[in-house]
């Protein structure tokens, strides 16, 4: 039984550390977006697009690798694709992104 239970908290433990990626977008006016999933995310128009990105910071997890940036709506003309860890963007009005 004890031994049961310690499989049930390291798999509980692996699932919590694995749960969710972690975007923080962060913007030339100081503003700061952060957003965050499990699976895949599809397109999402950002909220804010009156300043240009200036830098990213992506937490991936087992499910999702890759970030993209777009400068049309609805994930339309590709500008930058990052992997996890901080990002130095060039600087522009990204309307959406991807996470996958």
């Amino acid at each position: 039984m004890v031994a049961l239970k310690a499989i049930f908290l390291t798999i509980a433990s692996v699932v919590a550390v694995n749960a969710d990626w972690h975007i923080s977008f962060t913007y030339a006016d100081g503003g700061q977006i952060e957003s965050h999933g499990f699976f895949n995310s599809g397109c999402i128009n950002f909220s804010k697009t009156n300043s240009e990105i200036t830098t990213v910071y992506f937490d991936n997890n087992i499910n999702t690798d890759t970030l993209e940036l777009y400068v049309g709506a609805d994930c339309r003309d590709l500008a930058y694709t990052a992997g996890p860890g901080s990002s130095n963007v060039p600087d522009k009005k990204y309307i959406s992104y991807k996470v996958y």
